[in-house]
């Protein structure tokens, strides 16, 4: 992890810094080649302070089950069988993973995940045949490993509404405006600083567990997020945040469609990681008893040479 130069990190209304950069992109902030974006802001000094933050030793999973949103909408349902070699002469059992898509359940959304359709370009300005399988790809998951260590903060915005009588339902297309992130964090002590993952609780996930196997195809296909707007990436940018991540499948509201959506502004525009079903319910019920909303958080993404996104393989500690 290479140090940074907080003072010449540009302010949003000051991008792009590049000439002929789309409007509001990060690209070049962080050099013509970059491939990490905003998780440059996970710093050697950030994960030493984020390490401060354990004080009782308490961990929790952030990955939901793998398969748990079975049947997915759009991708083949994972299919997990276990192979027996007693037959053959070894005392030995495999894990057989059939139809395993890294975007099934809970995930990072790598830069490759979205691109500009008019001329297939990607973040930084990378070009669709730079991006491939295997080692030299650009913008693969595996860019990642080493860097997804730091401070993470629960921003418990269904909670937060819950308590104030808006009464959010996740299995809408409804948004949490970014005033109401912005208070959540206040009232609950997840204060935004230079290289915080964010995560935000926004009541999907719960929501979802209750329905029925026969109504969990249409609880993917429409969901609850935060809201699209030049506001929410400009506070999320000029606080440095490192990542967002959520408990529903899209962090924005789902069917994700129309101008100005967030997987647009923050993959290709910013180069800020999107995390998605994200199970947040043990750790925000332990932020809500102890009144402790930031933690330390380690991630390790698949080391999938040119993968396009990774189960989060996240835990935060306390």
């Amino acid at each position: 992890m290479a140090r940074i130069d907080w003072k010449r990190i540009p302010r949003f209304a000051q991008l792009p810094v590049r000439p002929g950069a789309p409007p509001q992109s990060s690209w070049g902030v962080f050099g013509d080649d970059d491939q990490l974006g905003c998780l440059n802001f996970l710093t050697p000094e950030g994960v030493v302070a984020a390490a401060a933050l354990v004080k009782k030793g308490s961990v929790f999973r952030l990955d939901a089950p793998i398969g748990f949103a079975a049947p997915p909408p759009i991708r083949q349902p994972v299919r997990h069988s276990i192979r027996d070699y007693f037959d053959v002469g070894f005392s030995a059992l495999d894990d057989v993973l059939d139809n395993y898509n890294t975007q099934e359940g809970s995930q990072w959304d790598g830069y490759a995940h979205y691109g500009r359709k008019r001329d297939k370009l990607f973040y930084n300005g990378t070009r669709l045949d730079e991006i491939k399988s295997g080692p030299g790809g650009k913008l693969g998951i595996d860019q990642w490993k080493n860097k997804f260590v730091g401070r993470g903060v629960l921003i418990d915005v269904f909670r937060y509404c819950t308590e104030r009588g808006r009464v959010p339902d996740p299995l809408t297309d409804e948004s949490y405006s970014t005033a109401e992130l912005k208070a959540a964090g206040r009232e609950f002590g997840a204060e935004l600083k230079p290289g915080t993952i964010v995560l935000v609780r926004t009541g999907w996930m719960q929501a979802y567990l209750k329905t029925s196997i026969e109504e969990r195809g249409a609880a993917r296909r429409k969901s609850i997020g935060v809201e699209r707007s030049t506001e929410l990436v400009e506070w999320l940018w000029d606080n440095r945040a490192a990542a967002i991540g959520s408990d529903c499948p899209g962090v924005e509201p789902t069917p994700i469609e129309g101008k100005g959506i967030l997987h647009h502004r923050a993959l290709f525009l910013l180069g800020l990681p999107l995390g998605e079903m994200f199970d947040l319910e043990e750790l925000a019920a332990d932020c809500a008893r102890d009144g402790v909303a930031e933690f330390m958080l380690v991630s390790a993404p698949l080391n999938l040479q040119g993968g396009i996104a990774s189960p989060p393989n996240a835990v935060a500690i306390k």
